[in-house]
């Protein structure tokens, strides 16, 4: 953190509410900052401007916001949040804009602003910032919204039926250069992660590319060595999977003894429609020769580690069986919607059930081979340890395990005598969810919640508990799941898986207030139906896939 920016984070972080817009402003104003004080928030996005979130508190959001030429803002509003800006580098175009008489959006006019200007806006404040510099010049600027900026409205000059909402909830930045985000878990509002909030797992720089120059290389041990082009893939037939992926790492931070790594909370987790080429079709076009054992994935992305000072490409590999698996597939679209780079565009391997390093992204090549790999992520990375006839043994971190997530009440949470509603989540890998048990008294007892959803191979279950409680008071909840085949979460993290596979029972402390009265009853299904039906309505405009299916469904 910069030294020059702890003022003005000391500023922030004292805020018990919303301060006056001059005031916010003149705070910002004061500090003199250099490229350096701000350079490790500078990250460009070339498909629109990049939010690079600096600091979040309880009363603000401060960013860093980076604009290529001709990049810019929808036209918006700020929902209930004040906003001061200040220009760092280039010249940023504020354009103004209100409601006309007929209900459309009209331009009130527009002012340049130049490195060290300020600009303000609260609330109903309609505007748009834009980078319209001559040649390529590069715009970056600072923003803080007090209170956090949640939600914006979004506005058309073209039509005034659009208005709609934006949610601008966000992933939360673990680290951020390369981003490592989680996804928000307690804004769950359905089924399906969207993908602006799902989780990101990067080593190295998201590497440049497009679905126009990419090529993947097919060799190694097979009869027909292959070099598919996107439309070569896109020709193929497509096959869509529901499925959720945990990074091996998630939930890090809580354990007792630090380990080495992202110190993941709770939230590198989510769910999504995978839709893509089966990789089994690929590798029958390729023929596989009948000796080969494993196949390697290598990504376009390259870098180092601190144990490994010569510049690397991200490899793992795949036994034979679980790549010839029809629901292993070379992805193309995420919840309907082509990849991002962040999410590995243009294609990433996708293996359902298993950890997400296993779903290489940016896939450039993949080869056939005959012996069993030992790269560095599959030797020095992402293994854990087992006892087999009392030795120990080195094994590689592959199908996720079972395990729940008690998304609401948060960490001490003041709730009322009654009921009171518990809320969560429970995945099991490549098995269905059996059931999740809840405990209000450290685990003493435990009884069934609900599962909301039904239970499906792959993907996660979102689940209730109706918890009665008749006397004020400080209570420990612990929630557990149990898959389709009896495997249960353990109440204790096993030493010997390390940094990875992190599925025990975690407590979670409550208190219940004398003076609050909880009245909760089950889940509004209606509003988590609307999330899903908004879903499906959205992805009805994609093009209809022969071999889509629920998993588990029994069809569309």
């Amino acid at each position: 953190m910069s030294g020059k920016l702890d003022s003005l984070l000391t500023y922030l972080d004292g805020l018990n509410g919303r301060p006056m817009l001059d005031h916010l402003a003149a705070r910002l104003q004061q500090v003199q900052l250099s490229r350096e004080d701000y350079a490790e928030w500078v990250h460009f996005n070339e498909q629109h401007y990049q939010r690079n979130l600096v600091r979040a508190g309880k009363w603000y959001h401060l960013w860093v916001m980076c604009w290529r030429n001709g990049q810019r803002s929808p036209i918006h509003d700020h929902k209930g949040s004040a906003c001061a800006v200040r220009v760092l580098e280039g010249v940023a175009t504020v354009t103004h804009f209100a409601r006309a008489g007929n209900g459309h959006i009209k331009a009130l006019g527009s002012e340049d602003l130049g490195p060290g200007s300020l600009a303000t806006s609260s609330d109903d404040d309609l505007h748009q910032i834009s980078n319209l510099q001559p040649g390529q010049a590069d715009l970056i600027t600072l923003h803080i919204y007090t209170p956090p900026l949640l939600r914006m409205g979004t506005y058309s000059i073209f039509d005034s039926g659009r208005g709609e909402d934006v949610w601008v909830e966000s992933r939360k930045f673990v680290t951020n250069f390369p981003e490592n985000s989680e996804t928000p878990l307690g804004l769950l509002h359905g089924w399906v992660t969207p993908n602006r909030l799902f989780f990101v797992r990067n080593h190295f720089p998201i590497p440049p590319g497009d679905r126009h120059s990419w090529k993947l290389e097919v060799g190694g041990l097979v009869e027909r060595p292959l070099t598919l082009t996107w439309d070569d893939l896109c020709q193929l037939p497509q096959r869509s999977v529901f499925a959720t992926v945990e990074c091996a790492g998630n939930g890090r931070s809580f354990l007792r003894e630090r380990q080495p790594g992202v110190q993941w909370g709770a939230g590198a987790i989510g769910h999504a429609e995978w839709t893509g080429v089966p990789l089994a079709t690929v590798l029958e076009q390729a023929g596989v020769k009948p000796d080969v054992v494993e196949l390697l994935f290598e990504g376009s992305d390259r870098g180092t580690e601190t144990d490994h000072p010569e510049p690397m490409h991200f490899v793992r590999s795949l036994p034979l069986a679980k790549a010839l698996d029809r629901d292993t597939l070379l992805v193309t679209r995420m919840n309907g919607e082509l990849l991002t780079p962040e999410h590995g565009a243009p294609v990433r391997l996708f293996v359902p059930g298993w950890y997400g390093v296993a779903s290489v992204k940016w896939l450039r090549r993949i080869e056939a081979i005959n012996t069993a790999y030992h790269g560095y992520y599959q030797s020095k990375k992402y293994t854990i340890q087992r006892r087999v006839d009392g030795q120990i043994k080195t094994v590689i971190l592959g199908p996720m395990a079972v395990k729940a997530e008690l998304v609401r009440p948060e960490e001490n949470a003041s709730l009322g005598v009654g009921t009171n509603r518990l809320f969560g989540v429970a995945w099991a890998g490549e098995e269905a969810v059996g059931r999740v048990e809840v405990s209000a008294d450290g685990g003493e007892t435990w009884s069934n919640a609900d599962l909301l959803t039904a239970p499906a191979k792959y993907c996660w279950s979102l689940w209730e508990y109706l918890w009665e409680v008749a006397s004020p008071g400080e209570y420990t909840l612990l929630v557990r799941a149990v898959s389709a085949s009896g495997k249960r979460q353990p109440d204790e993290h096993d030493p010997l898986n390390g940094g990875y596979m992190i599925h025990h029972v975690r407590p979670r402390r409550v208190f219940v207030a004398a003076n609050q009265r909880a009245t909760a009853t089950s889940a509004d299904l209606a509003s988590l139906l609307w999330d899903m039906n908004a879903y499906a309505e959205e992805n009805m405009r994609q093009p209809l896939d022969i071999e889509m299916e629920f998993i588990g469904g029994g069809g569309i």
